[in-house]
């Protein structure tokens, strides 16, 4: 299956779900306030999805508009199903454990983890990724957001 049709599907759907975030004022019920509104982080986050998704879509689709030939890297094997059941296992463990265990702890676990599944074979850029994202995730959604996540519960 070829990467390049997946990319500018999906981020045809993410513009099109950022952009209903970005124009509605539908979802503003429940949200948490600040001085910046309600829907300043949504809206924040909807616009990077956006650039990003533009991105990626208009790379793959330009590839598709030349007919440039396709990549190894370009090619989606669907031969098995394995990897998926590994990701939904890996999703589940960390869905039930992380509240027990802690956020802090746990997530950069799962990160490595699917980073391994996905294929990556650079164990100290990935370990050092995972535990400066999950810290930087942490506390940034404890000091900025005022999102306290998970800690540690076992004691």
């Amino acid at each position: 299956m070829d990467r390049r049709k997946l990319d500018v599907l999906f981020s045809t759907m993410l513009i099109i779900i950022s952009a209903t975030i970005l124009i509605s004022n539908d979802f503003i019920e429940g949200g948490a306030e600040s001085e910046l509104g309600s829907m300043f982080l949504p809206r924040v986050v909807a616009g990077l999805i956006m650039i990003f998704s533009a991105t990626i879509g208009l790379q793959s689709l330009i590839k598709l508009m030349n007919r440039t030939e396709i990549d190894n890297s370009e090619l989606v094997l669907v031969n098995g199903f394995t990897g998926i059941f590994i990701y939904i296992g890996i999703f589940l463990v960390y869905w039930f454990v992380v509240p027990y265990v802690g956020f802090i702890i746990t997530t950069p676990i799962i990160m490595f983890s699917v980073a391994v599944l996905l294929g990556g074979r650079n164990w100290i850029p990935i370990t050092a990724m995972s535990i400066i994202l999950s810290v930087l995730i942490f506390y940034g959604s404890k000091y900025y957001l005022r999102v306290y996540l998970p800690t540690w519960d076992l004691f």
